[in-house]
């Protein structure tokens, strides 16, 4: 359909260069439908004016699917971070591509992702001291003065090791703190692409165990990459492996087989009763990512426009769902034909998503979109300059015979 085509074509994200995947959008996909749809279930079970007929827990395939499976699409998105930014490093070492000009590198983190970033934190900011009645924006005071420690520590992304335990303008931004952190190591970990490949194909996975053992002993009192960094590591591995050229070539029937074995593990898996669930949960999610990155059958499943349109603007759904599922929800959630806990929770599920999707892509064009664009500060300076001009050039008087 032409429309259609028009649609994802204004919501394809702009890359830093010509090498763009679409199974990674079709991953991303993946990871913010499982971050949303965990905040709304939440936000669904604690609105809705009535108990359920049944016991949430007892329909268990559904709970399970839309309750608690936020931190993992979390944990994919540390993962497909490992693999985009070591990519051209790892292209450099190991393919003798063109070397990293690590001020290009920091300079396109900050001119990409600091305006939608910075833009939402004010405007989260704001919402909480204006917007009365609301039982996340009850939690702060209502000052301004009082609230701007939490802001400030946001914008610098230090609101995880200087206000632990307490919730950021927008709680959401935890996670973003991690990403930065790993944004700076990164310039040193890629050094391990450095190594014979047999080596740094032992030491990445010995990382990755060692990380997730020494974490279930020894945590720290706030969030750091420390607790994250095997995630973002088998990235790593996954670029090491993705470069080579492998494949996993197999029949459609195994390659369904396959997919089904890392799918139904990755969303069922509790992800806070589970014992032990970093040492399970890592290789399924290794395998899951793998065959979308190197069998045919699942590369065109996670390929399709629509996961990747949806997933190349997660960073703006990612920012503003929970305040579009709160204006939307708190209107809607009184719109009920049914006490039954499945159909109700997909019936309102189905009333915010449309929004969510929505109003972030506006979010996506109108902001987020132009910053993927690496010459944006440039060209809003000459522009700018070009303004001023015109309005300091001086009419001309007419000259009168």
């Amino acid at each position: 359909m032409p429309i259609m085509d028009k649609i994802y074509n204004l919501l394809q994200r702009r890359t830093a260069s010509s090498a763009f995947i679409p199974q990674i959008d079709g991953l991303r996909f993946l990871a913010i439908w499982l971050v949303v749809v965990d905040h709304m279930h939440g936000f669904i079970r604690t609105k809705i004016p009535f108990v359920f007929a049944n016991d949430p827990h007892l329909n268990w395939y559904m709970y399970q699917f839309f309750d608690s499976n936020g931190r993992k699409g979390v944990l994919l998105f540390f993962m497909i971070s490992g693999f985009i930014l070591g990519m051209p490093f790892a292209k450099h070492f190991l393919q003798n591509s063109k070397a990293v000009n690590l001020k290009s590198y920091f300079l396109r983190r900050i001119t990409r992702l600091e305006p939608p970033y910075i833009l939402n934190m004010v405007a989260s900011y704001v919402l909480l001291v204006l917007y009365k009645g609301h039982e996340f924006a009850s939690m702060f005071s209502r000052s301004f003065t009082e609230l701007l420690p939490n802001l400030a520590a946001s914008l610098v992304y230090m609101h995880n090791v200087l206000m632990p335990n307490t919730f950021s303008v927008n709680p959401v931004s935890w996670s973003l703190e991690i990403e930065v952190q790993f944004y700076i190591l990164v310039p040193a970990l890629v050094l391990i692409f450095r190594l014979p490949k047999l080596l740094r194909r032992i030491i990445l996975p010995a990382l990755v165990v060692f990380f997730t053992f020494i974490q279930s002993y020894y945590s720290l009192p706030v969030l750091t990459i420390y607790s994250f960094i095997q995630y973002f590591l088998m990235g790593f591995l996954l670029v090491d492996i993705y470069l080579s050229g492998f494949k996993l070539i197999m029949n459609r029937f195994w390659s369904v087989v396959w997919g089904l074995a890392a799918l139904i593990p990755f969303i069922y898996l509790d992800t806070y009763r589970t014992p032990y669930f970093d040492f399970i949960f890592i290789p399924v999610l290794f395998g899951l990512v793998l065959l979308v990155m190197t069998n045919e059958f699942w590369r065109k499943i996670f390929s399709l426009r629509p996961l990747t349109a949806i997933g190349g603007m997660c960073y703006s759904i990612y920012l503003w769902h929970n305040f579009i599922i709160s204006a939307v929800g708190n209107r809607t959630i009184h719109i009920n034909f049914t006490d039954s806990y499945v159909p109700a929770m997909l019936w309102h599920i189905s009333l915010l998503v449309v929004p969510v999707v929505g109003a972030s892509a506006v979010f996506y064009l109108l902001i987020e979109k132009p910053c993927m664009d690496k010459d944006w500060p440039v060209k809003l300076w000459g522009a700018l300059k070009n303004l001023l001009k015109k309005n300091n050039q001086k009419p001309k008087v007419p000259v009168v015979y």
